[in-house]
């Protein structure tokens, strides 16, 4: 790929003695690095400002023109509704689409797991508009993170940032109260979408794999 690559494998170490033990490539992707020289520094003041905050981030740079954030709200996530709750994103991803606009997206568990029970199974296209993606453990379901793997080569070419958070386990930083407090442009039993006069900023620094999302300023 004449450029660094991340490569995922396997090991299968209970082989009959008399037989070699057996190594798998699973996946091989590059590393794009066309944002790693902006330097984005994180300041120790700003998870004490954070909507959002990760240190397991991907992507790098800073973003300053979102207003609007869709979240599916923890208190009552059912995995058993994950495809119902991936059409709800579908539409409203659509009206973003429809107007050139982008949005950040929480949810539990894997984007993109074609598995319904270890997340939402959506398709790049039903979340295109989002410009940051964020995966959080909740209390009663906590899926080891796919950290993008899914949309992996959609992220870096559109430079999507990726987060990981799990509050429940002290990694990160969901402030959900804070979302909850502002008035809805769409709720459903699943998924509420608010938006912000003032522009969320998101900075990710992607040396230290840590990002952060500001609360608004109003």
């Amino acid at each position: 790929m004449n450029n660094q690559v991340e490569i995922e494998f396997s090991v299968n170490l209970d082989t009959p003695e008399t037989q070699p033990r057996i190594f798998h490539f699973l996946q091989i992707r590059p590393i794009v690095e066309t944002q790693e020289k902006n330097i984005v520094n994180l300041d120790c003041q700003q998870p004490k400002k954070a909507l959002i905050y990760s240190e397991q981030a991907l992507g790098n740079g800073v973003i300053d023109n979102i207003h609007d954030v869709i979240y599916i709200k923890p208190d009552t996530f059912d995995p058993a509704d994950t495809k119902q709750i991936a059409e709800t994103i579908d539409k409203l991803n659509s009206e973003f689409v429809k107007h050139g606009s982008n949005y950040i997206l929480v949810g539990p568990g894997r984007w993109g797991s074609s598995d319904p029970w270890l997340g939402v199974p959506v398709k790049w296209s039903q979340i295109s508009a989002a410009r940051l993606i964020i995966e959080s453990g909740l209390k009663n379901f906590q899926i080891d993170p796919s950290q993008g793997t899914h949309f992996f080569q959609n992220l870096t070419s559109f430079n999507v940032g990726y987060f990981t958070i799990n509050p429940f386990n002290n990694d990160g930083i969901y402030d959900v109260e804070f979302l909850s407090s502002r008035k809805e442009i769409f709720e459903d039993k699943y998924v509420r979408h608010v938006r912000f006069d003032a522009p969320v900023v998101i900075k990710i620094d992607g040396r230290k794999k840590r990002g952060v999302v500001l609360k608004p300023e109003s």
